[in-house]
């Protein structure tokens, strides 16, 4: 074999390791780019793993992102109007200040993620998971939470002015001082809730009564 020949294999063999100890040394959610770009070309990520992405303050309105992997993701601040994120794990996401008008989270997982001071208004949260989650001055005005499981969840100085909340767990949730007139909880199970300051004038409780004043009959703290 020539020199010539042997410093070429030399060569290529060379470049073939230092491009295998790149590969194999990419952090794991290395890949998560792509499905990053996807998102801001079409506006949809159905299904994509977009796990602790940085989406801050973008402009995801109206985008698709249903299915999608985004727990513990930085959604702070986005513009997520009538996004579609049903069935997506956003388990731990940080959607703190996000708005979220009219966005589907039907059969979404929102375990201990933050969406304090986040504008639910009208949100569609249809057997939602958002136990242990934080919702503390959280705007969910006519929000539907029919068979939502809120279990542990601080809804403390929210707004539910006429949320439906049919069905829903609210076990040992805190909606002290939060603002309910008019909301809908019937068959919810309130055992363990506080509700201390909370107005809920006019509210329909779980045995189909209006709210008289008295809620220690369903087990809740008042």
């Amino acid at each position: 074999m020539s020199i010539k020949s042997w410093f070429r294999r030399l060569t290529f063999i060379t470049l073939f390791i230092l491009f295998s100890l790149t590969l194999f040394n990419l952090p794991a959610n290395a890949f998560v780019a792509t499905d990053y770009q996807q998102l801001f070309v079409a506006n949809a990520c159905v299904k994509c793993d977009l796990t602790e992405a940085d989406l801050s303050k973008k402009d995801l309105n109206g985008s698709a992102l249903n299915g999608a992997n985004l727990a513990g993701a930085n959604l702070s601040g986005a513009l997520l109007k009538d996004a579609d994120l049903s069935k997506a794990n956003l388990t731990g996401a940080n959607l703190s200040g996000t708005k979220l008008m009219g966005t589907n989270f039907s059969d979404a997982d929102l375990t201990q993620a933050d969406l304090t001071n986040a504008n639910l208004y009208n949100a569609l949260l249809v057997v939602t998971t958002l136990s242990n989650a934080n919702l503390s001055g959280a705007d969910l005005m006519q929000a539907i939470l029919s068979d939502a499981n809120l279990s542990n969840a601080v809804v403390q100085n929210a707004k539910l002015s006429a949320a439906v909340l049919t069905g829903a767990n609210l076990s040992s949730a805190d909606f002290s001082s939060s603002y309910m007139r008019n909301a809908r909880l019937s068959h919810a199970i309130l055992q363990g809730a506080k509700f201390h300051g909370t107005d809920l004038s006019n509210s329909i409780m779980p045995d189909g009564t209006t709210y008289n004043g008295d809620i220690s009959q369903f087990g809740a703290n008042q």
